[in-house]
């Protein structure tokens, strides 16, 4: 059978993300004070008392939203609704039952699917906590479990009630087996465009407004026999840092997101100049030392001769990322979306090759023969004992040398540049380390 999907719906601000948090032991979802926080879907794997589930964090309802962001952001709520197995209502406990309550739970009342109903922000339990709970009985969802998504309490008789509405017990697979990429980018080039258009339905709020996305979001997809985590972030700003506090929060979670992918989408927009953002992004990336690919994103709006013109720009605004497949991809037509998935695994697969210690030896020799090293005015003269390669993904390689600083930079660049030349590796970082021998 198929995970189990757990949809959690409510008003704004009952508590929801805390607890998929909670649930989840991250901070997948923002919280803060303020409501709408959450806009998209949020998708979470977990396991209770060996069942395997998904949870879906969505936007508080509003039955009546007042801007076109806030329909699509309620569209998004009602189609994890749809697919949604069992529906877990939060309605805060602070709270009295109000008019919007007895709404919502009408329009949960009329999907045919389990319910579950949760009083949430009970931090202490006592005789007036029983009352609130009693008072929301009248939502007409059977037992309110009261539960703190603060402390924790009452959580898990809630997760008990949840899981005995699954048919049947699922086991988590201990391998994650699934190629986590994250599309990063400044604001509006595209991210979530691109990822509904893979998709192929309108999982992500897309707006011509920047800062749609305000905290990543986490899609599973499948591409052939290959599974795929597909993470889209926030757009990074310039001044983020003196952002709004969830501005300023997403971009911080966008930039983290860096540490738990194994390939990085830097997507570019191909119909507008290269900024001091998209450089300052791409710096982040190499920072991160993770396998990258480049997208040059609504390349549909430019003629062959104006994409030539973008690609060769390329080298002087990003120089660093100059060992980076490029891909021109749409997510208007959808060109290239298939080559850019094929060009992530022989990536991921590049970045696993272990060079046979010959190889490398005939490399060096070569290497040195043509372009020695040359003695730094206050260093020693430079020798070189020889190359290992000491670990893959990413690849690490270890030059055995005298001195490790008397090597000048210019020339560390070039053994990299030639190093790639030879072996490849694109996409992949490399790292070489330069280890004094005793």
């Amino acid at each position: 059978m198929n995970t189990p999907l757990v949809a959690i719906v409510g008003l704004p601000n009952s508590g929801k993300s805390t607890f998929f948090n909670k649930v989840l032991r991250t901070y997948k979802a923002l919280t803060f004070p303020e409501e709408g926080t959450t806009r998209d879907r949020h998708y979470g794997l977990t396991s209770w008392n060996g069942f395997d589930f998904y949870l879906i964090d969505t936007a508080g309802i509003n039955n009546k939203p007042d801007s076109e962001l806030e329909k699509n952001v309620q569209k998004q709520t009602a189609i994890a609704i749809e697919e949604a197995d069992l529906i877990l209502l939060m309605v805060d406990g602070k709270s009295q039952v109000s008019a919007k309550d007895l709404a919502v739970a009408a329009q949960l009342n009329r999907a045919k699917k389990p319910k579950v109903l949760a009083v949430n922000k009970i931090d202490v339990r006592n005789q007036k906590s029983e009352v609130i709970a009693r008072n929301f009985q009248k939502l007409g969802l059977g037992r309110p479990f009261l539960i703190s998504s603060a402390n924790g309490s009452g959580m898990g008789d809630l997760l008990d009630a949840v899981v005995t509405k699954f048919p049947k017990v699922t086991f988590v697979d201990e391998g994650d087996l699934r190629l986590k990429i994250a599309f990063i980018g400044k604001p509006n080039v595209g991210k979530s465009s691109l990822v509904n258009a893979l998709i192929k339905q309108e999982r992500l709020l897309v707006d011509n407004k920047p800062g749609t996305t305000r905290s990543t979001v986490e899609i599973p997809f499948q591409f052939d026999d290959q599974k795929f985590l597909l993470l889209d972030t926030a757009g990074i700003k310039k001044k983020w840092k003196s952002d709004d506090d969830v501005s300023a929060a997403a971009a911080m979670q966008s930039i983290n997101t860096l540490a738990r992918v194994d390939v990085v989408l830097f997507v570019l927009d191909a119909a507008a100049e290269i900024t001091i953002q998209d450089q300052a992004i791409a710096t982040k990336i190499l920072e991160s030392n993770k396998k990258v690919l480049v997208l040059l994103n609504k390349i549909d709006m430019l003629a062959a001769t104006e994409r030539e013109k973008f690609l060769d720009k390329l080298p002087h605004y990003l120089p660093k990322l100059w060992f980076a497949p490029v891909v021109y991809v749409s997510a208007k037509t959808q060109e290239g979306l298939k080559k850019m998935l094929q060009l992530v695994q022989e990536v991921v697969e590049k970045a696993l090759v272990q060079i046979p210690q010959e190889e490398l030896d005939g490399f060096l020799g070569k290497l040195l023969n043509e372009n020695f090293p040359g003695k730094m005015d206050d260093q020693r003269a430079p020798k070189i004992y020889g190359l290992t390669q000491i670990r893959t993904n990413p690849p690490i390689f270890e030059l055995a040398v005298n001195f490790p600083n008397a090597f000048a930079p210019a020339w560390k660049n070039l053994l990299e540049k030639q190093f790639r030349l030879r072996f490849g590796f694109e996409g992949s970082p490399i790292i070489i380390r330069y280890h004094k021998r005793i």
